[in-house]
């Protein structure tokens, strides 16, 4: 059974739908997502990153940073125990602090700059396209008022169809050998590249 769309999915969208897509998601931490990133800045050429969101930056002006779990401190994911704290809280604040300042290195940019492409740990929500799961496809058409377009979701179990769409649930439909079949996640997916 495929649960989510793939990136081969999203190729078939324009840029409005695209943007449309964007908008209408909500990203959660361990979404799978498509970042769009620039590898090479001279001759222009871009590639498409599949990651996991590991965490969630809010930014001004309504726009998200999104972090890539595969760089994240490993920290971030152990559930903390409770900290014992000696007597004098100042030095268990300062423990681990460097009392003196790194000394500055002189940046020569011939020789220090590294110009192959390295893999950015974050991305801003704008330039990514999420690879849709099925909860996330109803949540989106749920929010859309679904139940006003010709919306309907269909099983078979045995002779019987159950269906789900604008007119309610209905059962004991004869099963009919002409209906088309095909992945749950597909037929989600062009209902919401309908509305997009």
């Amino acid at each position: 059974m495929k649960l989510r769309i793939t990136r081969k999915d999203l190729e078939d969208l324009t840029l409005e739908q695209k943007q449309n897509l964007c908008d209408l998601w909500i990203p959660h931490i361990y979404d799978t997502a498509v970042a769009n990133v620039c590898v090479d800045a001279a001759e222009e050429r871009y590639e498409q990153i599949i990651y996991v969101i590991g965490g969630i930056k809010l930014l001004k002006h309504h726009d998200m940073l999104l972090n890539d779990l595969k760089f994240m401190p490993d920290e971030t994911f152990k559930v903390k125990e409770e900290e014992t704290y000696s007597d004098n809280i100042a030095s268990d604040r300062i423990d681990g602090i460097d009392s003196e300042p790194a000394p500055e290195e002189e940046f020569n940019f011939d020789e220090d700059f590294n110009f192959e492409f390295q893999r950015p740990d974050s991305y801003s929500k704008q330039d990514c396209l999420p690879l849709l799961d099925i909860g996330q496809m109803i949540d989106i058409l749920e929010r859309k008022n679904f139940g006003e377009g010709d919306f309907f979701l269909s099983a078979s179990i045995g002779d019987y169809v159950l269906e789900m769409g604008k007119n309610g649930f209905s059962g004991s439909v004869p099963y009919d050998e002409n209906n088309k079949s095909g992945e749950l996640c597909d037929i989600l997916w062009e209902s919401i590249k309908a509305i997009l």
